[in-house]
């Protein structure tokens, strides 16, 4: 196995491994709530970003899963529902909006840069016309759409 496969594999055990830790059980059924109505959104947009040419995923951990869905299962279903989950569950509530907005481009900063330094060091992300500009808007406008529904 590669090292980006490694990576694949990395980022799916942390994903699981930060459900454990920071969702408790209480909350559960919310954190479900909250991973699957994030991976309506992600899927469909996964898929619209791959076929319009505008990101590629080379490096798939299921390779046999190229032919069907060249989007990244990995960062849609994993790492970005995990961080949608910790988002929403401890989205503080009296935050002003120049507060909201901040928690906001956090979460979508983390995300933006781990996916900008995977591209630059690894092969499992191409921008082709895609800029990660475009992560920070998308996943800044997904969290809202995904939190809002949540509330």
């Amino acid at each position: 196995m590669n090292m980006e496969r490694w990576i694949l594999v990395g980022i799916i055990a942390i994903s699981i491994l930060a459900i454990f830790l920071f969702v408790p059980r209480k909350k559960a059924r919310e954190a479900w709530v909250l991973f699957l109505s994030l991976q309506i959104i992600t899927w469909p947009a996964g898929l619209l970003a791959v076929e319009w040419k505008m990101i590629d995923y080379p490096i798939q951990l299921f390779s046999f899963a190229n032919e069907f869905n060249r989007s990244s299962f990995t960062f849609e279903f994993f790492l970005f529902p995990v961080t949608a989950i910790i988002f929403s569950l401890y989205f503080p509530k009296k935050f002003r909006k120049i507060g909201t907005f901040f928690y906001y481009f956090l979460f979508a900063g983390f995300f933006t840069c781990l996916e900008v330094i995977i591209e630059r060091h690894t092969e499992l992300v191409v921008y082709q016309s895609w800029h990660g500009s475009y992560t920070l808007i998308s996943v800044m406008v997904t969290l809202f759409i995904n939190h809002t529904y949540y509330n």
